[in-house]
């Protein structure tokens, strides 16, 4: 704190802060204080300082700006969520298998259900076509293997 009593003690006794120091509010509202030493001398400061609050003004207000954005999009976010979970509900009643025959009656369509399950139909593979020959093959021959052991057998114990 020493150190601080000391600058504080040369600003007191420079001529030019006395100057400002001596200075009447009427000479703050006609402008005659920017004719002072002091004020000269720290032009640019005080012109950096003013350019430093204009920035955090600026930024301030680019962030306020980006929040506000922010909650609008969250909120927009929530209402598209609530609306594609009305949306799914509504198409799981819609597809339900009660409620789509109740609503081919009631439009008195002479439809019916089928017996049958659906197959799905896939386009021919001529791979997989040779590679269910070779398994077939493989299989008719382990058949007539397996019949020929056992009538080896049979007549054996037949005879």
């Amino acid at each position: 704190m020493n150190w601080f009593k000391k600058i504080s003690e040369t600003i007191k006794g420079s001529e030019d802060f006395s100057d400002i120091k001596s200075s009447t509010l009427r000479d703050i509202l006609n402008g005659n204080i920017l004719k002072k030493k002091f004020i000269q001398k720290h032009y640019a400061l005080f012109i950096l300082v003013a350019f430093l609050a204009f920035i955090y003004i600026d930024n301030r207000f680019y962030c306020e700006t980006q929040v506000s954005h922010e909650v609008k999009l969250k909120q927009q976010l929530k209402d598209i969520k609530y609306e594609s979970l009305t949306i799914s509900a509504q198409l799981t009643t819609l597809s339900r298998r009660t409620y789509v025959m109740n609503f081919i009656n009631e439009k008195g369509l002479n439809l019916k259900e089928s017996p049958y399950a659906p197959v799905i139909i896939t386009e021919p593979d001529p791979e997989k076509d040779q590679e269910l020959l070779l398994q077939k093959k493989e299989e008719q021959e382990a058949t007539k293997k397996i019949e020929n052991d056992t009538t080896i057998v049979e007549e054996y114990i037949i005879n």
